[in-house]
């Protein structure tokens, strides 16, 4: 880079090489789904534990990144968290989540995907068919 009046240009002289994800390069990771209900402070361990159960049950079906979506807005929804501050912060980190991983779904790899959804141990303990079925869930069916 050579410095231009305040501002980096790039140096035609250097060759171009690809570069990492800026959040894997600055060591920052998203949050993923199981970090999301993981949020939900120990004071509320009783709704972690059913969005848990939920968020379990829809990685080991079929339903697709839609369904989980509307599963956790309707769950979020018809629950009553005991302070309205642990009930915002966790809205604003599924706001989050939501954006990055299900919207921004189709700008990922297939492993950013895995990781994203917490599905990296039942990927890698799944037969030919069972990738398949997490393959068209996470909308990366190319077969």
């Amino acid at each position: 880079m050579v410095r231009f009046l305040g501002a980096t240009r790039p140096n035609p002289a250097l060759k171009r090489t690809a570069s990492p994800p800026l959040s894997f390069a600055l060591d920052i990771y998203p949050m993923n789904l199981d970090d999301l209900v993981q949020s939900i402070p120990d004071s509320e361990s009783n709704l972690r534990n059913q969005l848990a159960h939920w968020v379990d049950e829809w990685k080991r079906n079929e339903d697709s990144i839609e369904k989980l979506s509307y599963l956790v807005g309707k769950w979020h929804g018809n629950v009553w968290f005991k302070e309205t501050d642990v009930s915002n912060k966790f809205y604003q980190d599924w706001v989050q989540f939501k954006a990055e991983s299900i919207e921004g779904i189709n700008g990922m790899t297939m492993n950013e995907r895995l990781y994203a959804f917490g599905l990296f141990a039942l990927w890698d303990s799944a037969n030919e068919k069972a990738k398949s079925v997490i393959r068209a869930k996470l909308k990366a069916n190319s077969r």
